[in-house]
């Protein structure tokens, strides 16, 4: 990371932060504003840094960039929920391709396969019985969501990286409770941490270029 990527990255931030008081507070054009420029600003970051690999830094931002239009397609108040699953579908694959490029870790690959077999294990089914009463339509899109969703989480261990690993992970987990509170049960601090997670998610994954 050089000095021009943290700032950005820093100014990146206090935009997040921005973001997570207007979903707290409910201020919804700040959040239409914010969120967005979250994943533009770390797209930017990704960008200027210094990265270990340009070829994976390409694909970084290609699913950043899929990220943003994931995030306004769930943000919209039209439901769009199947297109902004599409779309970070296909960014996860991106992700998963541009871990290929760093040298393959069979131990973490490992390590971080079982967590996300265990953690998919543990949510999957009480939304997967949510979804058949209420949008069976979407039964299979989100079986093949996480089925790719948990390749790249395996993808990040086997970069070697932790900190890929660890925002592979909180990306995992935001996405989790989202699907939790909008399909099994409302949940009053669900959307506040979700959008924590994901932004801090998808922040490690853009710092673990440089590592």
């Amino acid at each position: 990371m050089n000095p021009v990527a943290w700032a950005l990255f820093a100014v990146t931030g206090l935009v997040a932060v921005a973001d997570w008081a207007a979903v707290a507070r409910s201020l919804r054009r700040l959040e239409y504003a914010a969120k967005p420029a979250v994943m533009a600003g770390l797209t930017v970051v990704a960008v200027v840094m210094h990265p270990v690999s340009n070829t994976e830094r390409a694909f970084f931002i290609a699913a950043l960039m899929l990220g943003l239009g994931s995030d306004v397609f769930l943000m919209l108040p039209k439901d769009m929920f199947l297109m902004g699953l599409a779309a970070a579908l296909i960014e996860h694959v991106t992700y998963i391709a541009g871990f290929r490029a760093r040298d393959y870790h069979g131990g973490l690959f490992l390590v971080a396969s079982l967590i996300a077999l265990v953690s998919v294990a543990i949510f999957l089914p009480p939304i997967l019985r949510a979804l058949r009463t209420t949008k069976p339509k979407l039964v299979v899109p989100v079986i093949a969501y996480v089925v790719v969703f948990a390749v790249m989480v395996a993808s990040a261990g086997g970069s070697g990286s932790l900190v890929a690993l660890a925002g592979a992970l909180l990306f995992l987990y935001s996405d989790a409770l989202l699907a939790w509170y909008r399909f099994v049960k409302p949940l009053s601090w669900g959307r506040f941490a979700n959008i924590i997670a994901y932004h801090s998610g998808q922040a490690l994954l853009v710092l673990s270029l440089a590592f």
